[in-house]
């Protein structure tokens, strides 16, 4: 079981009233008299739109007169993309939430394929979020003209949709995997597939040093440190947070000299993360510095699914997963996952090399028991370490996204042609 974001498809097929706007970009004769290429984009998580951030600043480093419009996020937007919808701000997580937003995401959904008819854009780039962009490249492609469909982050279909593989070999002119084994999985198909290592390496930098950010926030350094990060979307911070506090009360009772840590929760969430913090039994450092800090200054994390989970691994932190999510999505995850685990750095080392808590398993006494004994078992601990470096080898070098714009501008140089 990998990262359970399983959002249905949460369009469909019926096509609505077009409401056919009038276009603020110029008409393509406009664009074909020397004015460069167009480019949309389209991220619908926090994390995608870190990483097509990225792919932009290094696309318009190779040819600054390109023009990039996007369905992202503000990281997007700040990276010099034409921002049509926020996409990203949705933060949609899970089958529950995305029926809740249906109505917002069919519209956006429906915007996105005038907009391709209309501007004919030379490529479409979608960026992980399955549901939305799986769907989103089948009408794309079933409409015919000549724009190239490029995926950039694949689909974890080797997880919960091998059939789906299909669908993508299909609909998808070219495929940028990011995990080592994912050039492989693709092997079969005919489509062209482009391994460029993890984006986060790009932005996995550490500011302040362990020994500066222990002392800021009054750790000795005999003292264990403990972060807890539960997460940045609000479902996340509601289930996760109030468990790890009672977690991290369980561990100080039985571990002399442990303190612990957090990052400052989004705005919109502060509210309730003061209150839980304040609610429990322990003091919990709120850190002002950023994650990358927090998790390298730290002894032990205890982290919600999903990637930053590998950003652990990759510092070289060890680590407890946990993760809760909406009955009904639950359901569904283990009905179409296939993989016996949730967390990135197991799925990646193909075992489980880090203690997963999901669901009904996530309580304060199996998580405080995991961490209690990790943290007093030398030789264990230093096993974990150990497993992260060989996690960290494998994820391989930076340079993700210089790659993944020299493979986007490739597929941009191949013959255009109308269909497939």
């Amino acid at each position: 079981m990998t990262n359970p974001k399983f959002p249905l498809d949460c369009v469909r097929d019926r096509h609505p009233p077009r409401e056919n706007p009038k276009s603020q970009i110029q008409n393509p004769k406009e664009r074909d008299k020397g004015s460069g290429r167009r480019i949309l984009i389209v991220a619908g998580e926090a994390s995608g739109d870190k990483h097509a951030a990225r792919l932009i600043i290094e696309l318009r480093r190779r040819d600054p007169s390109i023009e990039i419009v996007a369905a992202g996020g503000g990281e997007m937007r700040t990276a010099g993309a034409k921002l049509l919808h926020d996409l990203a701000g949705m933060a949609v997580l899970g089958s529950v939430e995305v029926l809740k937003s249906y109505r917002m995401l069919r519209r956006i959904f429906y915007s996105l394929l005038d907009f391709i008819e209309r501007e004919h854009p030379d490529a479409v780039v979608l960026v992980d979020y399955p549901g939305f962009n799986i769907r989103l490249a089948k009408k794309i492609r079933k409409r015919g003209g000549a724009t190239r469909v490029i995926y950039y982050i694949s689909p974890q279909v080797w997880a919960w949709g091998i059939r789906r593989k299909r669908t993508i070999e299909r609909c998808v002119d070219r495929m940028i995997v990011i995990l080592p084994f994912e050039k492989e999985f693709y092997a079969d198909t005919r489509m062209p597939v482009s391994y460029v290592g993890h984006p986060l390496l790009d932005g996995l930098r550490v500011e302040v040093s362990r020994e500066e950010c222990r002392r800021r926030w009054g750790v000795g350094e005999p003292e264990r440190l403990i972060a807890l990060l539960p997460g940045s979307r609000w479902n996340e911070v509601r289930r996760h947070l109030p468990i790890m506090v009672a977690s991290a009360g369980r561990i100080a009772a039985a571990v002399p000299g442990a303190k612990f840590v957090t990052c400052e929760t989004p705005g919109a969430f502060k509210p309730f993360a003061d209150a839980a913090l304040k609610r429990g039994p322990v003091n919990v450092v709120v850190a002002g510095e950023s994650v990358y800090d927090v998790i390298n200054a730290s002894d032990l994390v205890i982290v919600a699914s999903g990637t930053a989970t590998l950003e652990t691994a990759c510092l070289g932190t060890p680590m407890l997963i946990i993760y809760k999510v909406a009955w009904p999505t639950y359901f569904l995850a283990r009905a179409l996952v296939k993989l016996p685990y949730i967390g990135l750095v197991n799925v990646i080392a193909g075992r489980k090399v880090v203690p997963e808590f999901i669901q009904r398993h996530a309580t304060p006494a199996r998580i405080a028991g995991a961490a209690i004994g990790l943290l007093n078992d030398k030789t264990a601990y230093a096993a974990a370490v150990g497993e992260l470096r060989a996690i960290r080898v494998k994820v391989g070098d930076a340079g993700a996204s210089m790659r993944a714009a020299d493979a986007v501008v490739e597929e941009l140089q191949q013959p255009r042609t109308a269909g497939r």
